[in-house]
């Protein structure tokens, strides 16, 4: 049996996200998402490149994660501290030129093309992100709509 479910919470990544449209299944009784959740997971992170709010603690520990790195490579990456990842996880924020830093680091990671970077420095504005972090905002969750994505390889 499978069906379509308008909008989906997915917590799974260390934080909430909008899934629209999502297929799902039912195996052994229970219904569960029918995509690819490396898929997703790219997908996310793409997402969270562009997002105009500063990046929180469970994406920037989902961001490490996926990279596959500890905390003492993730913050060599960056010239900081293990400590100071920590402490990003926690909930410190990094300052926005660090935000923006680590945004660039995703894409390079990615293989961005150059023009992709250009398109970061209009859209992420660094006064917008610096009062966010001031105000403690998190904003909305992201939303993916999974139609536009593809997720070709089910599981």
């Amino acid at each position: 049996m499978t069906k379509k479910i308008e909008t989906f919470t997915y917590e799974d990544l260390g934080f909430p996200i909008e899934l629209i449209d999502v297929p799902m299944k039912r195996v052994f009784g229970e219904w569960v998402l029918d995509i690819n959740l490396n898929t997703l997971q790219h997908e996310v992170l793409k997402m969270l490149i562009h997002k105009p709010t500063p990046l929180q603690a469970g994406e920037l520990r989902f961001i490490r994660k996926y990279f596959e790195m500890t905390t003492t490579d993730f913050g060599a990456v960056f010239g900081v501290s293990h400590a100071a990842v920590l402490k990003w996880e926690g909930g410190q924020l990094p300052a926005p030129p660090m935000d923006v830093y680590i945004r660039m680091y995703v894409m390079d990671r990615l293989n961005a093309k150059d023009a992709d970077f250009g398109k970061l420095f209009h859209e992420v504005d660094m006064a917008g992100l610096a009062q966010a972090k001031k105000e403690r905002r998190k904003g909305k969750p992201l939303s993916l709509n999974v139609k536009c994505c593809r997720f070709e390889h089910r599981l």
